[in-house]
């Protein structure tokens, strides 16, 4: 069955649960069409509401000042020298003010998002596009009466970014390597928060947002070992620090019950009856091994609470994952479904974060509806540890409103 190029993912694709042809490397949803380079004006959809915004051929909003009818049959002037582009200092304000306080989990990363990322997006088009998407996006959550118009800036210029991106990444070096480094974590972000902010979360197949936020967590596992080096000698170095793979963590979890609990995890992982039934035995290794990475997250979790940090290391999971076992979580097998439900207790972890609000809820709904009667009782533990940290975030609220 070939591939239907229907925006934002082709069903035939996801179906099938293969990689969709049509969509960029990255396959990031878009729910608004991207700004036609042909012309210099998007075209809101009839009724909509909101006037046509004229931008030039880099998909950058033009000044009003410089803007052309648009039956006009002049072509578009290049803007004034002297014309500020406010929609831009909008966004790129709002990101070092607002944004970069709630992106990084730590006061080191937080300074690094506020002051030094948009230093290095000033030499990068494809990095500053970003920041205005990811901007763009936060003010989308925040205003809900200019949603609408907040993400049709945030699609054109995500879509922006991604076509400048690919030819960055064709010539890495250490010119570019900070600026890739930092997109690469931007579009996360991006994909856990726009399938909310853009209201395409509800229209969505089953799970297709959880695969599409590790499919691109899984990117930078090939996008970062070529740059590494150069990032580490970098001012983005501080930011490999607090990676996961340099956190020491337990061999053992504290408590008793809950070493108990993932030994019976990981005999479920390992000898599921459901693919001994197919004799996929190249399955059930990446499920083992899945469900073994998922215990050292946690463990990892666990040591970097004693530590002192604020959260724990989120993507460390997905990002090591096989991608058979995409394959598999694409065609809601139970194993696969059951490992994601245990991710989302380590992202509850952060859920007070925008980006990610909404995001464990929903998914963890998803898994519940699909996943079979049989194996619901592997849910009650997640269940269970989401539940504890809702309510332990929702005294801490109401601790720090009484004092």
């Amino acid at each position: 069955m070939a591939c239907d190029e229907e925006k934002p993912k082709c069903r035939s694709c996801t179906r099938r649960a293969t990689p969709c042809t049509y969509t960029n490397s990255v396959g990031l949803n878009h729910l608004a069409k991207a700004a036609q380079a042909s012309s210099p004006y998007s075209k809101p959809e009839p009724g909509s509401g909101f006037p046509p915004v004229p931008y030039n051929h880099d998909g950058f909003v033009l000044n009003g000042n410089n803007a052309v009818q648009a039956n006009s049959p002049l072509p578009l002037a290049p803007p004034s020298p002297l014309a500020l582009n406010m929609p831009h200092l909008e966004l790129l304000h709002h990101f070092i003010a607002v944004t970069s306080e709630v992106l990084g989990v730590e006061t080191i990363s937080r300074q690094v998002w506020k002051s030094t990322i948009p230093q290095i997006a000033l030499s990068h088009d494809f990095l500053m596009h970003s920041i205005l998407a990811v901007a763009a996006l936060h003010i989308a959550h925040l205003r809900p009466e200019q949603r609408r118009s907040y993400w049709e800036r945030t699609a054109m210029h995500q879509d922006r970014a991604l076509e400048l991106q690919q030819e960055a990444m064709a010539n890495a070096s250490r010119d570019n390597a900070d600026a890739l480094f930092s997109f690469s974590l931007l579009v996360v972000y991006y994909a856990f928060a726009s399938p909310k902010v853009s209201g395409s979360q509800e229209a969505e197949e089953p799970l297709a947002g959880a695969i599409q936020c590790i499919s691109i967590i899984r990117g930078m596992r090939y996008l970062l070992p070529p740059i590494r080096q150069w990032v580490e000698e970098g001012p983005l170095a501080q930011l490999l620090s607090i990676h996961p793979g340099n956190m020491k963590s337990n061999h053992s979890f504290k408590d008793h019950d809950t070493e108990l609990y993932f030994q019976r995890f990981l005999v479920l992982c390992s000898t599921s009856s459901d693919m001994n039934k197919t004799h996929e035995f190249e399955d059930i290794e990446q499920c083992a091994a899945a469900a073994s990475t998922l215990r050292a997250s946690f463990l990892t979790a666990e040591s970097v609470a004693d530590g002192g940090l604020k959260a724990p290391p989120i993507w460390h999971w997905a990002c090591r994952l096989a991608p058979e076992f995409l394959q598999r979580l694409g065609k809601l097998h139970p194993i696969p479904l059951v490992l994601v439900a245990h991710w989302c207790v380590i992202l509850a972890q952060v859920r007070q974060y925008w980006w990610i609000q909404g995001w464990v809820d929903h998914t963890m709904g998803q898994i519940q509806k699909t996943l079979p009667r049989e194996y619901h009782e592997w849910l009650d533990w997640p269940m269970k540890k989401v539940q504890e940290q809702r309510e332990n975030w929702s005294r801490e609220g109401e601790r720090i409103g009484s004092s």
